[in-house]
């Protein structure tokens, strides 16, 4: 039995889990349109994070096309912050080991990272975290 059919999950994570596989806009439209921010908080993030460890393609296409431009920037400012906590406390130096850097698209900044640094950026168990951290820092040499 998978996960998503799992009775922990809500019939409404469950439905939308099965929307964002299926790439189905109107019917992840029709499970967290009507939401408080706070209903639609506990809706996709357990779903978000299911697929990150699961599908992270259907994860990435609804960072990538359906996240709110302002919910995407919340969330890459802290994943950018966060990164820096852990390259830091893991000895890496801001300017030579990794850099924040402005990004043309977004507005924002993205997180410039040496190969090096790469791994110490996100924990290991975090699938969800990582997944927003590849979204959101480019690696270089």
């Amino acid at each position: 039995m998978s996960q998503a059919s799992d009775p922990s999950f809500s019939p409404a994570i469950q439905t939308l889990i099965q929307a964002m596989q299926r790439r189905d806009v109107p019917a992840v439209a029709q499970q967290v349109n009507g939401l408080s921010p706070q209903e639609r908080s506990a809706v996709l993030t357990p779903a978000l994070q299911y697929l990150a460890e699961v599908d992270p393609d259907s994860a990435r296409w609804f960072v990538r096309h359906l996240m709110a431009p302002a919910v995407k920037a919340q969330l890459r400012a802290g994943i950018l912050k966060a990164a820096q906590d852990y390259l830091q406390e893991a000895g890496f130096q801001e300017g030579i080991d990794y850099e924040l850097k402005p990004h043309p698209q977004s507005g924002g900044q993205i997180l410039s990272l040496s190969r090096r640094a790469l791994p110490y950026a996100a924990p290991d168990d975090d699938p969800f975290g990582q997944l927003l951290l590849a979204e959101f820092c480019e690696l270089r040499d």
